[in-house]
């Protein structure tokens, strides 16, 4: 059986080390993008099961990004986990549907948890 597919867009390496090799180790395919576009170049040339994303990427907006995924109609139904700050964003998440959300700082366990429950979702 094929291993899902996770892209982990986020711009800062010692913020991708930690979650990615969870996700790794919990049996997840897992590539990472350190900007918005290079993550856009990835998902519309792979195969990805679930989104990643900081909303707080530099070069390009998060929601920016997701708002590109979600017109493209190659990557409209592609699940989408958001991280963000702890406090504020809340009303772009009316503007720009995601599967769901982790507010800064989160755990390992809380991500692992919500990556299962995002991908259980049909």
């Amino acid at each position: 059986m094929a291993k899902t597919r996770i892209l982990f867009i986020d711009n800062r390496p010692e913020h991708l080390q930690q979650p990615v090799l969870r996700l790794q180790f919990a049996g997840y395919d897992v590539e990472t993008a350190a900007s918005g576009a290079e993550g856009l170049e990835q998902l519309r040339s792979d195969g990805f099961q679930l989104l990643i994303i900081d909303a707080e990427l530099p070069d390009e907006d998060g929601w920016r990004v997701l708002r590109q995924v979600r017109g493209d109609p190659k990557l409209k139904d592609l699940k989408v986990i958001v991280f963000m700050a702890e406090r504020g964003e809340t009303g772009r998440l009316a503007l720009v549907p995601v599967d769901a959300e982790l507010r800064r700082p989160f755990s390992l366990g809380t991500l692992l948890e919500a990556v299962k429950r995002v991908l259980a979702r049909r």
